[in-house]
């Protein structure tokens, strides 16, 4: 339920208007960093755990 909310662009726009910056070193999509909280927050994982569990999907 979560992921057909992030996929309509309506529900991104606030976040990628704050956040969606041209300048500095290439940053994670606004999509995928909210995606990526909200699985920390629902599976109660610590941030390395959350990247080991991930890091087969984003590669």
């Amino acid at each position: 339920m979560v992921d057909k909310i992030l996929e309509e662009e309506a529900s991104l726009e606030p976040f990628i208007e704050k956040f969606n910056s041209r300048c500095g070193r290439p940053s994670t999509p606004v999509d995928t960093y909210i995606r990526m909280k909200y699985l920390k927050f629902r599976y109660e994982l610590g941030y390395e755990t959350l990247c080991k569990e991930v890091s087969d999907s984003i590669s």
